[in-house]
């Protein structure tokens, strides 16, 4: 199996390094990467992973429950996942979605 060219492996010190260093985006989702995460939160949470918010007013028999239930995570901030933002000066930038806002 061959690698994606746009693929690249992220470490554990590259993270903790790039977290202590200063900032130069904001901490404001791209629809890119909020339409990204949703997915990929709602596949998880098809697949059996546990909800990491109550579940109060949605319905389990609507359609859109996962993609519900993934948009409320991240407006309530619970989501552990960590965003890598490639800058244009070939550095990178990380976010953990916890620290992240959508602007809309």
């Amino acid at each position: 199996m061959s690698e994606h060219a746009n693929v690249k492996p992220i470490f554990r010190t590259e993270v903790a390094e790039a977290f202590k260093q200063p900032r130069v985006t904001r901490g404001y989702f791209t629809k890119y990467e909020y339409t990204t995460l949703v997915g990929t939160r709602a596949r998880q949470l098809e697949e059996g992973a546990k909800p990491l918010v109550e579940l109060t007013g949605l319905k389990q028999s609507d359609p859109a429950f996962v993609l519900n239930v993934a948009k409320r995570e991240i407006a309530q901030q619970k989501l552990p996942f960590v965003i890598r933002r490639q800058l244009p000066d070939g550095t990178a930038e990380f976010w953990s979605a916890q620290e992240m806002e959508v602007m809309w």
